[in-house]
């Protein structure tokens, strides 16, 4: 009995320690299914860090792309911008030189006809010279001696040379003198008789008239609607290159004259009629964009029409420029 009391203890220590031993396999057998769980969420969140990291790659890949895209279109934009802007100054070089090249002929023409004139003038006073060198010889043969015009009148001796009368002795001279024209001296009076000539289709007379406007009384208010006039009377005997000359006077010399959209209109109007459509479409165009509201701006688009040219929409005017 003793004994078996003795063995009891043992026996219990060692089935105590082998359900600690049971336990600590259990417990370690947990912490090992713990960490490779742990392993397990770490490969899990790595996993989900790399996609969206790709994700945010392709997206920064798109929002590139798009950039590239936006960039394009805007670059495009502006070569449209740039291209149309290269049309219109082609076109206003084109219209410079027809300009230039238009007075160097005309001024060419002119020395020419001067030269011939003066040499034509020169000619009829040898012609004349020896006429009268001959006329004077053949009366010199019969005995009459021709007195020079500009030689000073024989005296006769002892006499003193005789005083000329007053001109109030000269009765006669004055009657047959032709009674003075009077002219206009006022820039109204004058401008005002050019429109009556204009309106009866004396468009020489009235071109003259005119030019004595812009010339006499270049600092009245006048002067501009002068210079347009004489533009519609070249237009109207159908000298178009001489129109679109006097009609560019109007647009550079006075640039806030409310004849400037009608003198460019009748000057795009005067390339068309002489067949050069480059200059008319750019200036037609630039009517239609300096005075969008305005009648010429109209006969503007239906001219373009005509042309076959694209007309853009009406827009509100926004121009800095007065029609005053």
């Amino acid at each position: 009995m003793l004994r078996t009391i003795k063995i009891l203890p043992a026996v219990l220590i060692f089935f105590l320690a082998a359900c600690a031993t049971d336990e600590v396999s259990h417990l370690k057998a947990e912490v090992n299914e713990l960490k490779r769980m742990q392993l397990q969420q770490k490969d899990d969140v790595t996993d989900i860090q790399n996609r969206l990291s790709i994700s945010d790659k392709q997206k920064g890949k798109a929002d590139m792309l798009n950039a590239i895209r936006d960039s394009q279109e805007n670059l495009n934009s502006k070569s449209t911008n740039m291209s149309r802007e290269l049309q219109q100054l082609f076109g206003r070089v084109e219209e410079r030189k027809f300009y230039v090249d238009h007075a160097l002929a005309e001024a060419k023409t002119e020395r020419d006809l001067l030269k011939s004139q003066a040499e034509g003038i020169s000619g009829e006073i040898n012609d004349l010279r020896g006429r009268l060198d001959r006329l004077e010889a053949a009366l010199q043969k019969k005995g009459i001696t021709v007195a020079r015009a500009d030689a000073p009148p024989p005296q006769k001796p002892g006499l003193l040379p005789a005083k000329e009368p007053p001109a109030a002795a000269q009765p006669e001279q004055t009657q047959t003198e032709a009674p003075a024209t009077t002219q206009p001296t006022s820039p109204k009076a004058l401008y005002d008789e050019a429109m009556k000539d204009f309106n009866a289709g004396k468009y020489k007379e009235s071109r003259e008239k005119f030019n004595r406007v812009v010339k006499e009384f270049p600092s009245s208010s006048l002067a501009s609607n002068g210079y347009f006039w004489i533009g519609e009377s070249y237009y109207k005997e159908g000298s178009y290159e001489d129109a679109i000359l006097s009609y560019d006077v109007v647009v550079k010399k006075y640039p806030n004259s409310d004849k400037v959209p009608a003198a460019k209109l009748k000057q795009a109007m005067s390339f068309i009629e002489i067949k050069d459509t480059k200059p008319a479409r750019t200036i037609l165009q630039q009517i239609i964009d300096d005075y969008p509201q305005s009648p010429e701006a109209e006969q503007a688009r239906k001219q373009l029409r005509v042309l076959g040219s694209p007309v853009p929409a009406k827009k509100a005017d926004t121009t800095k420029k007065s029609r005053t």
